[in-house]
């Protein structure tokens, strides 16, 4: 039975959440390559056409390991890109912990919803948004503490704990979801440049729907399936290790500024694809004080929900930063970084 920490909810609503710790987790001892690999074809595309030699490809090679259960069960499929057992780890807990930060998110705003002290209407209520001010720094900073707004964000978490975990009935004969692994950059966009770019701007993964709304080399375009490109830095320890890692850091000060992970990453992409929320790939902001600051507009501030909604990182930033809330100091905490000035007081 795998371990793992339990913590209540914040404030006086109390729950367990749980994220892995690192034991069952560990990465060092794997080996490179996993043994018995097969690929196979499973969604019946028609062949790539290399335009220079005209050598044919069959763009739905999926690669066939015994492990994950998530990859055996098609809740999502490995491309042959992943041959690296050590890579494909790293993804299998950012998504298997995304899941436990999406559960706990949405529970978080379960129990917010019954402490409101006026049930919520279309408009937002003034004493609402006073007692969540105080009571949930993360949906004051993310969503600007609308009580009008909690139904759709915890809507939004609760299709994803859904669809993530499921082939079937996902949207049409878009069921399939290909992880591209793209560690060394070299996935080419349609014209021929990196896909994931480079240097500061270069992304972190892409989200890709079916028939290729964020355009990719043409081998990588399916009919049937959407795909999540994980980019270079999506790979690199040091700018975005597997929550787990960040749990177990005794010495790290889980501030917002420290946690954040590949389950981040995971959130903001699986947010894009047509059967969850379809955001699309406008404005796309990511960081938590940059999430935070589209959440207002104007001065004086007053809630921008319109950008809010359709920016995947704010749904993300609110998951990790409600649960590093309540694993600061049980319950009440605030893992806002002491330094940075919050944009947002309603």
């Amino acid at each position: 039975m795998k371990g793992f920490i339990s913590l209540p909810l914040f404030a006086s609503f109390c729950a367990a959440v749980v994220i892995h710790p690192a034991d069952t987790r560990s990465l060092s001892h794997l080996e490179k390559r996993e043994g018995n690999q097969e690929v196979k074809q499973l969604d019946d595309e028609p062949d790539y056409e290399d335009p220079v030699t005209k050598a044919k490809t069959p763009k739905t090679r999926v690669l066939i390991v015994n492990q994950p259960k998530e990859a055996t069960e098609r809740w999502f499929d490995w491309d042959e890109s992943c041959t690296d057992q050590e890579d494909r780890r790293k993804i299998t807990a950012a998504f298997q912990d995304s899941l436990d930060f999406i559960k706990s998110a949405s529970g978080f705003l379960e129990e917010l919803t019954k402490g409101l002290p006026q049930k919520p209407g279309k408009n937002a209520n003034k004493e609402n948004i006073a007692f969540i001010s105080e009571k949930d720094p993360a949906f004051t900073q993310m969503f600007y503490a609308q009580d009008n707004r909690i139904g759709y964000v915890k809507e939004s978490f609760d299709i994803l704990h859904k669809k993530m975990q499921q082939f079937e009935g996902r949207h049409g004969d878009a069921s399939g979801v290909r992880f591209i692994c793209d560690k060394k950059g070299e996935v080419k966009g349609s014209d021929g440049e990196s896909y994931c770019g480079t240097g500061k701007d270069a992304a972190q993964a892409i989200a890709n729907n079916p028939n290729n709304d964020q355009p990719i080399e043409a081998k990588y375009v399916y009919k049937h399936s959407s795909s999540i490109v994980f980019c270079p830095s999506f790979f690199d320890d040091m700018r975005f290790p597997n929550a787990f890692a960040i749990a177990g850091d005794s010495g790290l000060e889980k501030t917002l500024d420290n946690v954040d992970c590949r389950e981040r990453i995971m959130i903001h992409e699986w947010l894009h694809l047509k059967f969850t929320r379809d955001i699309g790939p406008k404005p796309d902001i990511t960081g938590f004080e940059k999430a935070a600051k589209i959440a207002g507009k104007q001065s004086p501030r007053k809630a921008d929900w319109a950008a809010a909604k359709v920016n995947c990182d704010n749904y993300a930033w609110y998951a990790l930063y409600a649960y590093w809330n309540n694993a600061n100091t049980a319950c009440g905490g605030d893992a806002w970084p002491k330094g940075v000035k919050k944009p947002n007081k309603p």
